[in-house]
């Protein structure tokens, strides 16, 4: 328990000035980085079981430097692109921009199956499918979310949605494990996560809630001109809680397939960036895409 407390300190320091120059080149850095670390974590996973398997480890520098390269350049060309436009340029101009990138990273993504698939064929049965096809699946659940993590800093409103998917996990996380321990009786889905409780769950989806909107309520006393919809906010946060505990047993039933109980080693006590941004990886979309849709009701 000392070494996550000690841990969580840590990391929460070096948090905060990412959030304080996250408007600069520092936050796709980092996101790039974290997209890098957990695409070298999941490709890690998959090839202890695809060696075993007998088939040829996945360890080959044709098949991870290319989804470096894509982990890599998503997040930049997202804060370049939206960057190039400009927070003044209005809605639909900032708009088109984000779906500019979509369009992009769709298209790589695209490319990058289809690298593989000639990677597999060419392998001549020495590289598994079914293992190529749990890391390209995973590869785009990663780079992804960390991309919408630039988007939304640096899309419309920005400086008040960025934050929300690490509100969303985190809260959720915290009051739900609280909750689960004070009153859980019934099990939500011990097949993948035994501690879980469907007590723990609603606790972490009630608590996200008020979260949301004590977040709105601060940066309206930060931002007297700003408007907040408490209760699109309260709504948001439900959801957002909801996605997040997905996320959690997303990455859960990975592990419990390949037998292993951690990703990484990145945070002592934690595990690695997969263990730790578990639930931040599925809320960031989520959150883009409501940000998207009520950009002009939320705040």
């Amino acid at each position: 328990m000392k070494i996550r407390i000690v841990t969580a300190i840590v990391a929460l320091c070096a948090f905060i000035p990412i959030c304080i120059f996250s408007h600069t080149i520092v936050y796709p850095v980092t996101s790039a980085l974290l997209a890098c670390v957990a695409v070298w974590e999941m490709w890690h996973c998959i090839q202890k079981k695809d060696g075993e398997d007998g088939k040829e480890n996945m360890g080959s520098v044709f098949l991870y430097i290319p989804t470096y390269i894509v982990a890599v350049g998503a997040p930049f060309l997202a804060f370049f692109k939206l960057k190039a436009v400009g927070t003044l340029s209005g809605t639909w101009h900032m708009k088109n921009a984000a779906a500019e990138v979509i369009n992009i990273l769709a298209c790589s993504m695209f490319l990058l199956l289809l690298y593989y698939f000639v990677l597999a064929v060419f392998s001549k049965g020495k590289i598994s499918i079914e293992a190529l096809a749990v890391f390209f699946m995973m590869t785009i659940y990663i780079v992804v979310s960390f991309t919408c993590l630039v988007l939304l800093r640096n899309g419309i409103n920005g400086t008040y949605f960025y934050l929300l998917p690490f509100v969303g996990a985190w809260i959720s996380d915290t009051f739900a494990y609280f909750t689960g321990r004070l009153f859980g009786k019934h099990k939500l889905i011990p097949e993948v996560s035994p501690k879980k409780t469907i007590e723990g769950s609603i606790g972490g989806i009630v608590f996200t809630a008020i979260s949301f909107v004590v977040y709105g309520i601060v940066f309206k006393k930060l931002f007297p001109g700003m408007e907040s919809d408490y209760i699109l906010l309260a709504v948001m946060g439900a959801a957002a809680s909801v996605i997040s505990q997905v996320g959690d047993l997303i990455a859960s039933v990975i592990k419990r397939h390949y037998g292993i109980k951690d990703y990484g080693k990145l945070f002592p006590g934690h595990g690695g960036v997969m263990d730790r941004f578990d639930s931040v990886l599925a809320t960031a979309p989520v959150v883009y895409i409501l940000s998207v849709v009520f950009s002009h009701t939320f705040f």
